[in-house]
This record gives structure tokens, sequence and C-alpha cells, in this order.
């Protein structure tokens, strides 16, 4: 008689077959998946980038001005260098990405009454002084940035931020008015669209034509802490940068592959507070390919190669002065990162710096 198996059961050796064929399955589906979430991260960074842009517009139309790169706000009487202020781009466009709650409260927090007194974005327990100060702006922030909803970590508890205002292609003194320089290879900090009070251009003054300006890009915010990671970190203390004018090769020397070639300095201060305009803190410049170190000639707060970075694979998200967004790969022409930065014409940075420079009378677009 022939021996029959039981219907119903299977042997241990089918079972680790189909749980073989499953495994391998979720394998090859899982990037599939990964992909796909990255992509629909990417779209919300490029829709978010949109609102910023159309934001300057509504700005603009409602103060014949594009925003500072650095300015006063309400009551504050704290001045950089003897000029404008310490508050940043994405400040005074809170009311119009629907945060005027927000942007009121902070002016609120400026008058001469109040107890502790706000002068600056850079004090204090915001949680517990200045609350408005830590709140979660969803339109600054990128979706692929995983520390982008948490806390600062440079002990303020500040919102972040991923969008960084444009500075051009200009580095040396990036961070200043040019009222406060007293060398003039040091006046380079207008090349781009956003400039520091009392200085307030208008679309006008974009001759290179707002289609072929960039306006802001990208940056992954501090991880918190000194490391070699290259995307949220950052060299401090890179007085190799200058020689007398300045030029950010020295930086661009720092990329070993993923990583950087030192410790990046603690303090790192990189998309951590959203309302400080300072240019290593809220802005970049477009004098290094994207996904680039990141280096200070000095401290967090000084000037330097605020580069634009992002986790989006092969480059960055930027957004145009008239409101369009492109992807930028960090394969752009950017030219010879070991020329000195100018003060006018064409920028020694390729596409890149032409695209970062408002009236070099270039039209070079990628």
């Amino acid at each position: 008689m022939t021996s029959q198996r039981k219907n119903g059961g299977f042997t241990l050796v089918e079972l680790l077959v189909v749980i073989a064929i499953i495994g391998i399955l979720i394998g090859l589906l899982l990037p599939a998946v990964q992909a796909a979430r990255e992509a629909a991260r990417r779209m919300q960074c490029t829709n978010n980038l949109k609102q910023l842009g159309l934001a300057v517009q509504n700005y603009h139309d409602a103060n014949n001005a594009l925003p500072a790169a650095r300015s006063g706000l309400g009551n504050s009487t704290y001045k950089a260098d003897g000029q404008g202020g310490p508050w940043s781009v994405q400040t005074h466009l809170l009311p119009y990405v629907e945060q005027n709650a927000v942007y009121t409260e902070i002016v609120s927090y400026t008058e001469p009454n109040r107890s502790p007194r706000l002068d600056h974005p850079w004090s204090g327990d915001f949680t517990v002084d200045y609350p408005a100060l830590a709140t979660v702006i969803t339109a600054f922030l990128c979706p692929s940035d995983g520390n982008a909803t948490q806390p600062s970590t440079d002990g303020h508890k500040s919102g972040r931020c991923n969008y960084m205002s444009s500075r051009g292609d200009s580095m040396w003194n990036n961070n200043r008015h040019p009222n406060s320089e007293g060398d003039s290879r040091a006046k380079t900090a207008h090349r781009g669209v956003f400039h520091i009070q009392p200085s307030f251009p208008s679309m006008a003054a974009v001759t290179d034509g707002t289609s072929n300006t960039v306006a802001w890009s990208e940056c992954v915010s501090a991880i918190g802490g000194a490391g070699r990671q290259l995307k949220g970190n950052m060299i401090g203390g890179l007085g190799s940068m200058y020689n007398g004018n300045s030029f950010p090769g020295p930086c661009l020397a720092m990329k070993n592959g993923t990583e950087l070639s030192q410790d990046g300095i603690a303090n790192q201060w990189r998309g951590q507070r959203w309302a400080d305009g300072q240019v290593m803190i809220s802005g970049f410049n477009t004098v290094l390919p994207p996904n680039s170190p990141v280096c200070s000639y000095g401290s967090d707060s000084a000037w330097g190669a605020a580069t634009a970075q992002s986790n989006h694979s092969g480059g960055v998200n930027a957004a145009m002065l008239d409101g369009s967004v492109r992807f930028v790969s960090e394969t752009i022409d950017c030219g010879d990162a070991y020329a000195n930065a100018v003060t006018s014409g064409k920028s020694p940075y390729g596409v890149w710096g032409a695209m970062g420079s408002a009236s070099g009378g270039e039209t070079d677009t990628q």
C-alpha cells in the first residue's frame, strides 16, 4: 500500500523555503519603499522652498524691498558691528508663511518694559524665557533631516531651520555690513540677493535676472558635539581660507569621502536657530559644490564657506528668486576653489557662483 501524507501539513524544509522567499522579497522591496519615501520627502522639501520663494515675493510687494539677511526687529537695540541687527530673513518672513502670531509674540519680547527683554536670538533657554523662538516651523524644515523637529543642542532649545538664505558667492566678510570694513576687498557681502541692514535692495537690483539668481538652498542641521561626519558638522578656525582676501579651497580639502579629515568644532550652530541671521547659522554661499564641507574662518559666528548640504542623493534643492525650484547637482561647475573672491564682475566659482551673484553680469544657470 502506498503511504500518503496527511493533508494540511508542511514540512520544516518547506517552511524554511517559504521564509527564505519572503526574506528575499522584503530585501528586494525595501530599497524601493525607502526610495519612494525619500521621493515624497524631497517633494515636500521642494514645496517648502516654493512657499519661501512666494513669501519673499509677497514681502517685496508689501515693502518694495527684499528682506535683509541680518536686521533689527521691534525695539531690539542690538547692533552687529555698529550696523543692522541679528535677526534672520526667516524671522521677517514669518507673517508670510502663516506664522504671524509667532512673529507678533517675538516682537513683544523686545518691548522696553519686558523682563527679560530680548535683544538678540541667542540668550537663555527659549522654552522658558521666549517660547516663540522654540516653535517648530514646518515651513522651515526638510523631512529628510532626521534632526529637524528636535530642539537645538546649543543650549537654547530653539526651533531649527533647514532652508538657508543666499549670501551669494562671497565669504569675507559675508556676516558683516560693508560699512564695518576698512579694506575694500572685504566689501563682498552684497553679492547675493539678501543684504545686511541698512541695505534693503529691491528686485530691480538683481540685474542678472530673478530666474538666474538663487535665493534659498538647504543645510543639514548640526548634529551636536564634535565628529567627522561631513553633513551636519563644521570645521572651525580655518585661518588658511584667508590670504589677504578669501578663498574656499582649504575648506574643500577637508573633505574625505563622506567624512571630514578632522573633527568638527563642538559648538555647531548650523541650522539650529531659525531666528539668527548669522551666515554660518542660517545662510549659505555658492563658493563650493553642494554637499562639500562647511568651514568657519573663526568661531561659529564668523564668516566662512557656508556650504549648501542635504540628505537628498546627489545634490540639494534650491529656490530661485522668481520662485522656481530646481535640483542642483553636487557635480555642478564651481570654477576654481583657490581663486580669490571678487567684489564685482563674473564669479570665479563657475555656474554655481554665477547663480549666487545677483549682479555679476552672468546669466549662467545649470
